[in-house]
């Protein structure tokens, strides 16, 4: 497609920014700049320092068709040595008690409607392929066998190559100050003294997301949130199991009835826990870094490792895998990743500015799949998934309101593993 096209201007060169562009561009659309506030190879966003589950059980199909595409895209995706950029180790939540047994069940039940091979596997099936779970503690799993972990920095660096490849430009180390409208519409994006043309600006800024809708007027209704990430010390039965240092064999593990989730790291165990209290962040006072100083262990969106907060998620971690007994914590941080009102992405036009559209509080696990669908919306005019579900307009005013989106939010961070009944109320805000 000549030039001549409409010029989009996409924030954030994230999963979501970077195959946005990519999928923009397999639909012709090359007149895409992309804009990074942090150094293209690794920008300090929740991309940098995603542990990388996908996963697919989901009670929505358009997030189950995302996900599964998302995997399709990833698995493509392949390095000079001919590595592909997602670990096909399947996916195993385990029930230790029947209530979540029942629940697993269910999510088996959405797999299969939609296509995607799950079953409920017994007590013992779990311990085969995770040896170092406590079976006695285990009332059965869901396996899900085309699950597994998304190398999510490699993934999105190798969609900036081929994006570029065709024609879109990457500017990073580049912070976008303002967006000028006219006429109710974007008209371009202001980095300081350079004033860049656009047609259609799309904020792909995850958590730095509202920052920039305050741009345009328009609410981006997400919560920063901070969430544990830790590792163990070397594991004896893990020591030279992986080639590579992040490698992993046996599958993600979740352990929804203590709001735990486990994958191999190598020789060591990768423990995520949202079990603790919800950590709201700041945006106004969190931490800035210049692109210079931006490292895999040291960016805006890893914070300082609380351990008290962790403290009983170890210790619950510890009777459900016994051998890591044998192992400390060797390091952890708390991770900001977006949070919203209803638990759902944000992804649409804004109905306040046309041609400013949005793609955030997207995980990992959807990163592909809803960039496609987002290209598609602005070359095609609609996505072939339905995104009535995760509508960015779909909010009540109220519920855009800064107070509504704290408390929501952090209630759908302390739910997030619950099993809730379809009908149940909000503890709060009634």
């Amino acid at each position: 497609m000549p030039k001549t096209s409409p010029r989009v201007v996409i924030i954030g060169a994230g999963i979501v920014g970077a195959n946005l562009a990519d999928e923009l561009a397999q639909l012709g659309w090359t007149n895409t700049l992309v804009i990074e506030q942090g150094p293209l190879t690794i920008p300090g966003g929740s991309t940098s320092h995603a542990p990388g589950l996908v996963f697919s059980s989901n009670g929505s199909k358009s997030m189950t068709e995302f996900a599964q595409y998302t995997i399709e895209k990833l698995t493509s995706l392949k390095d000079a040595d001919g590595r592909g950029s997602f670990l096909p180790v399947g996916g195993l939540e385990i029930a230790t008690t029947e209530d979540r047994l029942q629940d697993l069940h269910r999510r088996a039940g959405w797999n299969r409607s939609y296509g995607v091979e799950a079953d409920v596997i017994d007590a013992d099936e779990c311990a085969k392929l995770f040896p170092m779970l406590n079976r006695d503690m285990v009332h059965g799993g869901l396996l899900t066998p085309g699950d597994g972990l998304a190398l999510a920095a490699k993934g999105t660096q190798l969609v900036i190559e081929r994006a570029r490849a065709a024609g879109v430009e990457f500017r990073d180390r580049t912070t976008v100050t303002d967006i000028e409208t006219t006429g109710g519409r974007v008209s371009a994006v202001i980095c300081g003294d350079d004033r860049i043309p656009a047609d259609i600006v799309v904020s792909c800024a995850g958590f730095w997301g509202p920052k920039i809708g305050e741009m345009v007027g328009t609410p981006i209704p997400l919560l920063p949130l901070g969430h544990q990430f830790a590792w163990t010390t070397e594991v004896p039965s893990l020591v030279g199991a992986n080639e590579l240092p992040a490698g992993a064999k046996r599958p993600i593990l979740r352990y929804q009835d203590k709001d735990l989730y486990y994958r191999e790291w190598g020789e060591r165990i990768g423990i995520g826990s949202y079990a603790h209290r919800p950590m709201p962040v700041d945006l106004d006072t969190l931490q800035t870094y210049s692109p210079d100083e931006i490292t895999s262990e040291r960016m805006p969106s890893s914070l300082e490792f609380t351990p008290d907060d962790f403290a009983p998620e170890w210790e619950a971690t510890k009777t459900l895998l016994p051998e890591l007994a044998q192992t400390q914590i060797q390091r952890g941080f708390n991770g900001i990743f977006s949070f919203t009102p209803d638990g759902g992405s944000l992804v649409g036009q804004s109905r306040q500015v046309d041609g400013f559209f949005v793609a955030e509080a997207v995980w990992v696990t959807h990163g592909a799949g809803i960039a496609r669908a987002v290209a598609e919306l602005i070359a095609e005019g609609r996505s072939k998934t339905d995104l009535s579900g995760i509508d960015l307009n779909r909010f009540e005013d109220v519920q855009t309101t800064p107070d509504y989106v704290s408390e929501t939010s952090q209630q759908n961070f302390v739910e997030i593993y619950d099993i809730i009944h379809p009908l149940q109320p909000r503890v709060s805000p009634r």
